[in-house]
């Protein structure tokens, strides 16, 4: 009998402190004059290019700070510090730049920016791999070569006739019955 009411006194316990949490905190922003977040807070913040590769500038905006407004961005997720959204061509739009740092690995990193109002906007940077540069080296070469050379060029057409010579006269010999 004593351990239920161990297991009831526990999970009653446990109850109020999970509704007592985020309680506190609400009437802690209350006093304290900041509002909590609610679901309208984040606004979109587009980011562009979507993809990008380490060390690559990228630019973005938002129309969550209004008309003239103004924000503070951050993008120290992906080593790019943290940088300033100024009103642009169209007047309700904030734009942005930032640089990707040359070591950050591939993978979906948030970018922020907070308005000075006050409301926030949230959008996805995706860090690709690098590709490579110049020639690979695969091992099988002939493809990546940019000088002509006649010799090869005529080798390659004699070969081309030559089969295609063979070809007309084996199908000219099937098709007259003579074997030999």
């Amino acid at each position: 009998m004593r351990r239920r009411t161990a297991h009831v006194l526990t999970a009653t316990a446990l109850t109020a402190a999970a509704f007592t949490g985020p309680v506190a905190g609400a009437v802690a922003a209350a006093e304290l004059g900041t509002a909590g977040f609610a679901p309208g807070d984040f606004a979109k913040l587009e980011v562009w290019p979507k993809n990008a590769v380490p060390g690559a500038s990228v630019t973005v905006n938002t129309t969550a700070c209004g008309v003239g407004g103004h924000a503070d961005g951050d993008a120290t997720t992906v080593g790019g510090g943290r940088f300033k959204l100024v009103p642009g061509t169209h007047k309700e739009v904030v734009i942005g730049q930032f640089q990707i740092a040359r070591g950050i690995r591939p993978g979906t990193y948030s970018i922020g920016a907070t308005c000075a109002d006050g409301k926030y906007a949230t959008g996805d940077l995706v860090v690709t791999e690098r590709g490579p540069k110049g020639h690979v080296r695969t091992g099988v070469g002939g493809g990546t070569t940019t000088t002509v050379d006649p010799t090869k060029i005529t080798a390659g057409a004699v070969v081309l006739a030559a089969a295609a010579v063979g070809g007309t006269w084996l199908l000219r010999r099937r098709a007259s019955g003579t074997r030999s």
